[in-house]
């Protein structure tokens, strides 16, 4: 198997010596030690790992959105990451939103212009937007009480609070809106065999609290409980779950 994975820290990224390291990467790099898969992982632009997958044999490429229109494409292992999208209060204003239309009602909804937030968001009507060019902006004007509401995901905001004096646990959750779950995405020619052993050498290292110790500390609790059991989410798609 050649397995490729894209530049997304904390995840994944070249380390000093052009190693491919993260807390995602050295998952993967496990699992294919237990699994007995020799060779390593190569980091290369999305577009390029995705177009790999698709049409040259044994590649594995993570992390893969597992999606309708991508479920036949590939073979799938995992899930290895969870992203939960929506609204991020202060923590300290204990604000509730429990439905959109509370959401539209708020003194400002900030999503980074140019993203997918912010595009849904204005599709779905919402006037009260703040859409600042880059992604670090929403945190400071959600901290200086410019907004009441930040749209973004729990793992996509984590590099942010790396260059501020703010801490992850200084915002919350408020309403969640989205939940991607992120696979190995395996291409069609593999061997059923290789997937099936791949998706049992994972789950073993869910059960016995491998997959914990890689992403502690660096992703959220909540996400590490949620895929700390073995199986599939029940994606709408399919006739019986994962």
């Amino acid at each position: 198997m050649r397995v490729v994975t894209e530049h997304s820290p904390p995840g994944e990224y070249l380390d000093a010596n052009g190693r491919v390291t993260g807390a995602t990467a050295e998952l993967v790099r496990e699992l294919m030690k237990r699994a007995g898969e020799p060779g390593d992982i190569v980091l290369l632009p999305w577009a390029r790992g995705y177009r790999m997958a698709l049409q040259e044999p044994n590649v594995a490429l993570f992390e893969a959105t597992r999606s309708e229109i991508r479920e036949d494409l590939f073979k799938w292992v995992g899930p290895i990451k969870r992203v939960t999208g929506g609204f991020f209060v202060r923590r300290q204003d204990d604000l509730a939103i429990e439905t959109l239309d509370d959401a539209r009602e708020l003194n400002g909804v900030c999503a980074y212009r140019g993203g997918s937030d912010g595009q849904s968001l204005t599709a779905l009507g919402f006037t009260n937007l703040e859409q600042p060019t880059r992604p670090a902006q929403c945190l400071e004007m959600l901290m200086h009480r410019r907004v009441d509401a930040w749209m973004t995901s729990d793992i996509g905001h984590l590099p942010l609070f790396a260059e501020t004096d703010y801490s992850a646990n200084d915002v919350t959750l408020a309403y969640i809106t989205s939940a991607k779950y992120l696979y190995i995405a395996m291409s069609l020619d593999t061997a059923d065999a290789t997937v099936a052993l791949w998706q049992e050498t994972l789950d073993k290292m869910k059960l016995d609290g491998t997959f914990a110790q890689y992403y502690r500390g660096t992703y959220p609790d909540e996400m590490i409980e949620a895929l700390s059991h073995p199986g599939h989410p029940d994606f709408p798609w399919l006739d019986q779950g994962g």
